[in-house]
């Protein structure tokens, strides 16, 4: 019973180093070779009224998406009515970080145009 057990922990083992062999080899290859380069640029328009309870959650999942990698974006945010102090959120947001636009509904197809886009 002593030798089954002791095969069995070996078996264990050598599957576990295994595993961490193929972990390796694919985080290095991914480091390597990156995520592919698309020439496709996507901006997310949030069109934002009243005191937008959500708008700065939004945004800043938005940008944790955007610094993980996981999704290249511009972000707009079109302000549709928002109150003042909303308003001044939404200024700050667009001040701190370089891809935040705030604008009218009625500027947006010119933001668009500006950053290469025609409606």
């Amino acid at each position: 019973m002593n030798i089954t057990f002791r095969m069995l922990v070996e078996v264990a083992v050598t599957g576990l180093l295994v595993c961490a062999l193929a972990a390796i080899f694919f985080a290095v290859r991914r480091a390597i070779r990156g995520r592919p380069k698309s020439s496709a640029e996507l901006f997310t328009v949030i069109a934002a009224t009243g005191d937008a309870a959500a708008l700065e959650q939004t945004v800043r999942d938005l940008l944790w998406l955007t610094r993980s990698g996981r999704m290249k974006t511009r972000i707009v945010i079109a302000d549709c009515g928002l109150c003042e102090q909303t308003r001044k959120l939404a200024e700050l947001l667009a001040g701190d970080f370089g891809n935040i636009t705030l604008c009218t509904p009625v500027e947006l197809p010119l933001v668009l145009e500006e950053n290469g886009w025609s409606l």
